[in-house]
């Protein structure tokens, strides 16, 4: 039987732009830096953007985005909390250090209730963040908003994390969802970076490239990596500028 929260959330999402998953299938390649990032420089350039951190086992929007937790709401529902100009929702905001095992139709329900309770309102776009793996983080969201969604793969240039991206690329082409392209992080650790040896590999178009900063640990909140990393801050421009062309919001 259709869960009648669906229409609701979808419903919810009828004024949203645009709806980017940052996805890999792997951990640790820098999903959540590479998307928030994004997130905040699309604000900055004058676009109302959400960013929607959907890792519910180790979510990172709460570090990155620090957010007053006095949330408000209303009869449309939670309002979405503004942090250095990004609308932003993470479950980390309510956890604090505890543990959140979640397991099957645990997981589905928590997803319709994330969206369902939020005053999304009208944007121009909402980045999703999404975890490792191809679970229901990916399929729900991608199966419910179907060809309103669009996806960023994000690899490393090593071969652990390419055999993984390799097999979220092969269910974006089986599933159609609209593919924006690979955005290849921490450029140059491993060996020698070579993008078309890279798009010949997971047979998709190279976003953009992002260098291996080790002083961004030095710095916890997006914003704050953003402006004391400028070389950082210069390649996400540059990946946001071939973005933007992509997603059709140039302004």
């Amino acid at each position: 039987m259709l869960d009648p929260r669906i229409s609701l959330l979808r419903k919810k999402l009828e004024n949203v732009k645009s709806i980017v998953l940052f996805g890999s299938g792997k951990g640790g390649v820098g999903k959540s830096v590479i998307s928030s990032a994004t997130s905040y420089i699309l604000s900055e350039r004058g676009y109302d953007v959400a960013y929607l951190d959907l890792d519910f086992h180790g979510p990172a929007g709460q570090s990155l985005f620090p957010v007053d937790i006095q949330f408000k709401g209303g009869r449309e529902g939670v309002e979405l909390p503004i942090s250095d100009g990004v609308r932003v929702m993470s479950i980390g905001y309510f956890l604090g250090d505890n543990p959140f095992p979640l397991a099957g139709r645990e997981k589905i329900d928590l997803l319709i209730d994330f969206f369902s309770i939020l005053n999304i309102g009208k944007l121009d776009s909402i980045i999703i963040d999404l975890p490792p793996g191809m679970g229901d983080e990916l399929t729900f969201t991608q199966r419910v908003f179907r060809d309103r969604v669009s996806i960023v793969a994000v690899t490393m240039d090593s071969e652990l994390s390419l055999n993984v991206v390799e097999k979220l690329m092969k269910y974006i082409k089986t599933e159609k969802i609209n593919f924006l392209g690979i955005i290849v992080n921490m450029v140059n650790l491993f060996r020698e970076y070579n993008p078309k040896q890279i798009e010949k590999r997971l047979r998709g178009e190279v976003l953009g490239a992002v260098s291996y900063h080790p002083r961004l640990e030095e710095f916890k909140t997006i914003k704050s990596k953003l402006e004391n990393v400028h070389e950082f801050r210069r390649e996400i421009e540059h990946v946001v500028d071939d973005l933007l062309k992509r997603v059709n919001l140039l302004k």
